[in-house]
């Protein structure tokens, strides 16, 4: 991308692009070449890019505080990113990692918006923050990544694209939470089709139709992968759903949990499916199975003649079509 298409970006935009080159010598050219401009957009770096801004006023000055880019943060000061679905943190998670904080320290900061002077929202850290509440620790060791008020124009867009790259990087990454920032985004209008949506985070479109597929799962599965979080696996729930049958659909969902089925099982279950319903969509006269088309009609009481004359014509027709 040349740097005149990167400066036609929306101001969310270019904060992802800055962020998805790792050469830090790079992101500095595109902070200079923004400095450039008239009516340039106002830059925050501590380190590393850390916002950019589009009203002058509303810049923060960098204290010696975050000089070196991290901060102490009161936790009962930071909120939840409101744009952000997540649904659920298993309790052994947060106990897990707050025995390891206590041993350790912490040694990933909390990634935050700040939204006003004693404001902030995650972007990046719910489990760090909730273990270090389990531990009862009263601050946290935070990075301010951007200062959006919830005034700014640009603000749920930010934390919507926000969410959605944080979802995309978790390790633990959820399908339904997932699915729900795909969503909130398209229909936010943050990204307007699939394929814009695809290209901002680096996935191919059949990937974000597959995510957003899981929601039209029955509810008795989305509450089982909400609460239970029995599987991650895109691939066999994006099959599942194709299931119209409802208690089919719940019995294949629950047999591949119970290890009574593999994704492949699923696969080919879905595709047989799918060839009953071209067979019932052929006339009576014809049976159309794995790529044979068999004729089902009686032709003994056709005389020689219009058997040879059928012949004929059948065959021109295969020659027409294959």
């Amino acid at each position: 991308m040349n740097y005149e298409d990167f400066y036609k970006l929306n101001t969310a935009d270019k904060v992802t692009h800055i962020l998805s080159i790792k050469d830090y010598q790079e992101q500095q050219k595109l902070l200079e070449f923004l400095k450039s401009k008239d009516k340039f957009e106002h830059i925050k770096v501590s380190g590393k890019v850390k916002t950019i801004k589009s009203n002058p006023k509303s810049i923060l000055k960098v204290s010696t505080e975050e000089s070196d880019g991290v901060i102490y943060v009161p936790i009962d000061k930071i909120q939840n990113n409101p744009y952000q679905p997540r649904l659920s943190i298993e309790q052994s998670k947060i106990e897990e990692l707050a025995n390891s904080i206590k041993e350790r320290g912490l040694l990933q900061p909390l990634v935050l918006n700040r939204s006003a002077e004693d404001s902030y929202e995650l972007i990046a850290g719910h489990t760090r923050r909730d273990a270090l509440l389990f531990n009862g620790e009263t601050e946290a060791k935070a990075i301010i990544f951007s200062n959006y008020s919830v005034d700014d124009d640009e603000y749920k867009n930010a934390m919507l694209s926000n969410a959605i790259v944080e979802n995309i990087h978790r390790n633990d990454l959820d399908p339904i939470e997932t699915a729900i920032s795909f969503k909130n985004a398209l229909e936010g209008k943050i990204y307007l089709n699939q394929a814009e949506l695809a290209k901002a985070i680096g996935k191919q479109k059949i990937y974000i139709t597959k995510i957003l597929s899981i929601l039209k799962l029955h509810e008795d599965i989305l509450t089982d992968l909400r609460i239970n979080k029995s599987t991650k696996d895109i691939q066999s729930l994006y099959f599942i759903q194709r299931i119209l049958d409802v208690e089919k659909q719940k019995n294949i969902y629950f047999d591949f949990i119970n290890q009574k089925m593999n994704r492949a099982d699923i696969i080919e279950y879905v595709k047989s499916l799918n060839e009953k319903k071209i067979e019932k969509k052929v006339d009576s006269s014809f049976s159309y199975k794995k790529n044979k088309l068999e004729i089902k009609s009686d032709f003994s009481k056709l005389s020689t003649d219009k058997k040879i004359a059928f012949e004929n014509e059948l065959k021109e027709i295969i020659k027409k079509y294959i």
